[in-house]
């Protein structure tokens, strides 16, 4: 992973229209942080970039 990457936060990531958001940021070489409630269930993110580059995280708006 180069390190002049840019790094993107995407609230709402692993919804239908968050998801098509990061995979046109992954395509354009972005390193995402996708904050979603659940990480298990947004895991189907990650083989949509390179090793590293879209990381879930833990973002439960609620608390």
């Amino acid at each position: 992973m180069a390190m002049d990457r840019k790094t993107v936060t995407v609230f709402g990531g692993s919804g239908f229209v968050g998801r098509h958001l990061v995979r046109r940021l992954a395509a354009d070489g972005k390193v995402i942080r996708v904050a979603v409630r659940d990480i298990e269930a947004a895991n189907y993110l990650r083989p949509m970039g390179d090793v590293g580059q879209i990381v879930p995280i833990a973002a439960d708006l609620s608390d």
